[in-house]
């Protein structure tokens, strides 16, 4: 009966939560920070640049990491096929969540040490005795400033340590079988590589370029680009049918919507270019591109539509003559709030730097 009593899961359980937090949150940002530098931004579209915890966390994976010390976060989707090196990118962002969590549980370790020293030194106990203390939360001891301390430090310093390690097993879905996969892709690569070729004769065709040199890209990437080329030159009909094929290879994105928009208004189609723009504020993955659509819906707002305009009708051969000349939007890369990532890393540094300072005051009164 003992044995099963000790198998039930006690409030102490709840301790490790600051950590398991902090581990999942700083785990998956390493995945994407890596990923985003490598190429591929598509976490960029979905806001999981940011350090809010509730933006990362799988909310049945923490629990079970409460419960019985192993979880998950929500996972990062990445496009290997936007790296310049598939295999290499996909091994660095692989093994980035497990190095953020090690390199956390390095900062949790340290900061241990120092409140443990200085707690040591003002309520003049062995820094082995507060050690001891912060080691052993007994699960029948009340909550107290003895066990939130522990929860910032020992706590912490196990959570992310764990968070390293089981992601690290090379079991499917697991960031180690990802990155054994990928290590066998890029030494199968470096192996099958052929000895560089002789200076090109003239009359005598060399190899083509590699996969490394130019990476597959999504074929939404490539209607899209066709379609800027084409909107560029000022054929629109052309233009609009690439937006609406990279809409085919995928509804959410945004970009097609905002130029396919701007395609029609250079038609003089103001219907369609509304109903484009709108498409865009319903459907788009990206923030940026929503927020160009709202934009330029705004400016319709302020233009009045002609009597012809007021019915929708079927496109003429008329129709498909340009009104105007309307540049496409070029400026569609997702770029992430610097600004507000940085503010509110500092303001998260200083609160971390707080709530350490008021639990070493704390442990220090209740030991001495």
């Amino acid at each position: 009966m003992g044995n099963l009593i000790r198998l039930i899961p006690s409030w102490t359980n709840l301790l490790i939560i600051p950590g398991i937090l902090a581990g999942f949150t700083v785990h998956e940002l390493a995945h994407i920070f890596v990923a985003y530098f490598l190429g591929d931004r598509s976490q960029v579209e979905h806001g999981r640049i940011t350090l809010n915890p509730l933006r990362h966390i799988s909310w049945f994976g923490t629990i079970t990491f409460v419960l019985f010390g192993f979880g998950w976060a929500k996972p990062v989707r990445m496009d290997p096929r936007r790296f310049k090196r598939r295999y290499l990118g996909m091994f660095l962002v692989a093994v980035s969540g497990a190095a953020a969590n090690l390199l956390l549980a390095g900062a949790a370790l340290l900061l241990t040490g120092v409140l443990v020293t200085l707690v040591a030194i003002f309520s003049w106990q062995s820094p082995w005795q507060v050690l001891s203390l912060l080691l052993n939360v007994e699960p029948a001891t009340r909550p107290n400033i003895v066990a939130w301390t522990a929860a910032f430090t020992t706590y912490s310093v196990y959570a992310n340590l764990a968070l390293a390690f089981f992601n690290l097993l090379p079991i499917p879905t697991f960031d180690g079988f990802t990155a054994l996969i990928s290590l066998v892709g890029l030494l199968k690569d470096t192996s099958d590589e052929e000895p560089a070729a002789p200076a090109k004769q003239p009359g005598v065709a060399g190899p083509g370029p590699t996969s490394d040199q130019h990476p597959r890209r999504r074929p939404a990437d490539i209607h899209f680009d066709l379609g800027a080329e084409y909107h560029a030159a000022g054929n629109y009909a052309d233009a609009i049918a690439r937006y609406r094929q990279a809409l085919v290879a995928d509804r959410q994105y945004g970009p097609a919507y905002v130029n396919l928009g701007l395609a029609y208004l250079a038609l003089g189609q103001r219907d369609r270019a509304i109903h484009a723009f709108r498409g865009a504020t319903q459907f788009a993955a990206d923030e940026k591109s929503r927020n160009e659509a709202w934009a330029q819906l705004y400016k319709l707002s302020e233009v009045s539509p002609s009597a012809s305009q007021d019915e929708p009708s079927p496109a003429t051969a008329d129709d498909l003559r340009p009104s105007r000349e309307i540049s496409p939007w070029t400026d569609t890369s997702p770029t992430p709030n610097w600004l507000a990532f940085g503010l509110s890393s500092l303001l998260t540094l200083a609160g971390t730097g707080c709530v350490y300072i008021y639990l070493a005051i704390g442990l220090i009164r209740h030991l001495s």
